[in-house]
């Protein structure tokens, strides 16, 4: 397809702050069709996610915005998208509105979203706030606020808390002093070390440490480094620490382990070296971190993610919704805009003139303490993660194989299951795979891998729990 070629010939040349910003743009432009009249929704397919479809179309119209802030920081201009939004912001937050955002409630999609409204009004203020009427303003705020009336899980979403409410006090409108200070101590509490977080209660080493713990952390300190200094260099300075071991997730051709859940947001993976480059913090050289962005954008790019119309699809390497998670949506991938975070520095920035450099020299078998895996990096590229098992619970869909598989590889994805009830459509790889033993079984011959499929990393008994009865070890065998 043309667009394909388009995009392709995009990410190439990719070098000045120019060409991201082209290449930013080809992405986001085929978007443009597709926002409501009055701006504040973006309607792009028809699959659902567990929450309305009114939070999608809200998603939608944010989720561009991680890319278009640092845009429009950085000194570039598209008037069209200008338009779109300051409009969009303002029916979307006007009670009379027909596409009125509407009132949020506890642990509410729209709080996820409320993020990216605020890094463009602290990044952008003179396109998506200054220009705004005072009763605009006054609305956009009050929208805004609710996050302080209504519960966040207590994961990376207390970090939504923070960016909106020092947005809200950079904008000079009411904030919650008393909650950011509780939100603060949260995200304090999942610091583990060596620059390391954890996600809340529930997790675990994967990309939400990079494109979400960390990437919010150095925005904070790149707009609060005047207001709270300390706090702003302990970020920085973790990040530092946590790059230095990150980079062992990426192969030397741009691409990174799918491992763990949200890989739909694809290019976020790389989306914390960009956020690097914005506050000008060296993990890495300079050139080594813009060579890392600039080819896992090429490897993206090389993909078949796009669809007819140019707009990205749920999946991974190709669309495919059997992978996904219940709160992916339509508009979900465009999380993936965060990659273009660096382009927030002006075009006479020292990054935007480097030349890319290859990965340093890295050890062939290294552990990764605080992410619980060894990596391995093979002669032919291939990176390869041996964790250390699933540690969070089974809120997300199939985490058994999302991260608890033997290992992970950036040459070989792994597969998820389509259903237990057969050996195809279990699809097995990297996994020890079981059936009760004793059943489906003929005189003679292996057992029929049809009957009562069971598969699982671990080496421990396989369970079923009946609430009547309770725990019941099964005794099984392995078939494969």
């Amino acid at each position: 397809m043309e667009y394909d070629r388009q995009i392709k010939e995009a990410a190439k040349t990719l070098h000045s702050r120019q060409d991201f910003a082209n290449l930013m743009l080809k992405i986001l432009n085929p978007l443009k069709p597709y926002y409501s009249a009055g701006g504040a929704q973006l309607k792009i397919g028809y699959t659902s996610a567990h929450y309305e479809d009114e939070s999608a179309w809200m998603e939608g119209f944010s989720r561009p915005l991680w890319g278009l802030a640092g845009f429009w920081a950085g000194g570039s201009t598209d008037e069209e998208f200008e338009i779109l939004y300051r409009k969009g912001l303002a029916a979307g937050t006007n009670p009379k509105s027909s596409e009125y955002w509407g009132k949020c409630r506890d642990y509410d999609q729209r709080l996820v979203e409320m993020a990216a409204l605020a890094f463009a009004i602290m990044m952008a203020p003179q396109v998506v706030w200054n220009p705004l009427t005072k009763e605009e303003k006054t609305n956009l705020a009050e929208w805004l606020g609710q996050i302080n009336e209504n519960k966040c899980c207590d994961c990376n979403w207390r970090f939504f808390h923070i960016l909106v409410n020092i947005a809200l006090k950079k904008a000079g409108m009411p904030w919650d002093e008393e909650g950011l200070k509780s939100s603060l101590d949260f995200i304090e509490s999942c610091y583990i070390g060596d620059g390391w977080y954890v996600d809340g209660e529930n997790g675990q080493a994967d990309y939400y440490v990079p494109f979400a713990m960390e990437f919010y952390g150095i925005l904070y300190a790149v707009v609060m480094k005047e207001e709270d200094p300390e706090r702003s260099r302990a970020y920085l300075e973790r990040a530092e620490k946590f790059g230095k071991d990150f980079v062992y997730w990426f192969s030397e051709d741009g691409s990174a382990l799918p491992y763990g859940r949200s890989l739909t947001y694809r290019f976020a993976q790389a989306a914390f070296y960009s956020a690097c480059v914005m506050a000008h913090i060296e993990p890495l050289p300079l050139p080594v971190m813009k060579g890392i962005i600039v080819r896992h954008l090429q490897y993206w790019m090389d993909k078949p993610i796009f669809d007819h119309a140019g707009l990205l699809t749920l999946g991974y390497g190709y669309p495919n919704l059997q992978m996904t998670e219940s709160y992916n949506a339509p508009g979900s991938p465009y999380w993936a805009m965060k990659i273009f975070a660096c382009l927030a520095l002006p075009k006479e920035d020292e990054f935007w003139n480097v030349q890319v450099a290859n990965l340093p020299v890295l050890e062939k078998q290294k552990l990764l303490r605080k992410a619980d895996m060894i990596i391995q990096r093979r002669e032919n590229g291939n990176v390869v993660a041996l964790p250390g098992g699933r540690l969070l619970e089974r809120v997300h869909t199939h985490t058994e194989e999302k991260y608890a598989k033997f290992s992970y590889s950036t040459k070989y994805a792994f597969s998820v299951t389509h259903s237990n009830a057969n050996f195809q459509e279990a699809d097995p790889d990297r996994c020890s795979v079981r059936i009760r033993k004793g059943e489906g079984k003929e005189e003679g011959k292996r057992p029929d891998p049809n009957t009562n499929l069971l598969w699982s990393k671990t080496v421990i008994p396989v369970a079923e729990y009946n609430i009547h009865k309770g725990r019941n070890e099964l005794e099984t065998e392995v078939i494969y």
